[in-house]
């Protein structure tokens, strides 16, 4: 009986051990992505823009592009998602230049900016208000916020004041039901594991991911929301807009047909740009 006990007790403490262990690979993998840089700028479409540096109230410098539009009093920041930069979503957002200022940068710890850690838009919250910040000292106070994939998410996310409008391109409801989604080939090992990294976050981030996710923040926004997302989405499930809008009855919600994730302005095409503008040119019209 006393052997069989300390069996018990070696499996259930070994067992605890390598689920801690692998939980905080895991969560490390997550939290700190290997920086992706684009290749190219947004001269390389046309675009006269300047390389600026922005600095969060925590002290992280983002790198950014400013594609000025002389004939617009209006600007859009664009927020990319994980774990890209700014590059990466230029192209599905390059016809809003035609309307608007943009600004474009690179979420912490991702792209060509600083910070060690990404925590699913938490903090990145502090990001957004840089670009903000930003725009605000060239002049512009009311501003409209594009975000696609995490970028939506801290779009819906942030309680900033100066922003009149919100377009999220497929965006989570909650940080840890996409992780739990995306630990979905781990069976029932991923419940135990997600539990840990969950821990971990609140340990090393001061993130609580139960708390931090869109669906918690959305209800309080009093601004006008479009929320577009494919139904064919493979890495962030359609039923997270729905979720969103169920929360948030007032925002629009556009479903586009067999697109995956990031195809939902290719495969709408000059349907994409005429909504996303025509969203923004109401919201932000004086």
């Amino acid at each position: 009986m006393k052997l069989s006990l300390m069996i018990l007790w070696r499996v259930i403490v070994y067992s605890a051990l390598i689920c801690a262990v692998s939980s905080f690979i895991l969560f490390y993998l997550y939290a700190h992505p290997k920086h992706y840089i684009s290749p190219f700028t947004p001269s390389a479409s046309g675009f006269v823009f300047e390389a600026v540096k922005l600095t969060t109230a925590d002290g992280v410098e983002l790198a950014a592009w400013y594609i000025p539009n002389k004939k617009s009093k209006n600007s859009l920041i664009i927020c990319h998602g994980y774990p890209m930069d700014k590059g990466n979503v230029l192209g599905m957002t390059s016809f809003l230049a035609r309307g608007f200022n943009l600004l474009l940068f690179d979420f912490r710890a991702m792209g060509g900016s600083g910070g060690f850690f990404s925590t699913g838009g938490a903090k990145e919250l502090k990001d957004v208000d840089a670009a903000i910040t930003f725009l605000k000292e060239r002049g512009f106070h009311k501003i409209g916020v594009f975000g696609f994939s995490m970028g939506a998410a801290a779009a819906l996310m942030s309680a900033n004041p100066a922003i009149a409008a919100r377009a999220a391109d497929s965006p989570f409801a909650e940080v840890g039901g996409e992780l739990d989604y995306a630990l979905q080939g781990l069976g029932f090992f991923r419940h135990p594991l997600l539990l840990m990294m969950k821990a971990w976050s609140v340990l090393l981030l001061g993130v609580n991911m139960n708390k931090e996710s869109p669906v918690n923040r959305i209800s309080a926004l009093r601004t006008p929301v479009l929320i577009i997302h494919g139904d064919k989405d493979s890495q962030v499930p359609v039923d997270s807009s729905f979720k969103l809008k169920a929360a948030c009855p007032g925002a629009e919600l556009w479903i586009i047909k067999d697109a995956d994730h990031g195809e939902a302005a290719a495969l709408a095409g000059p349907a994409y740009e005429t909504r996303v503008a025509g969203f923004f040119e109401k919201a932000l019209k004086d």
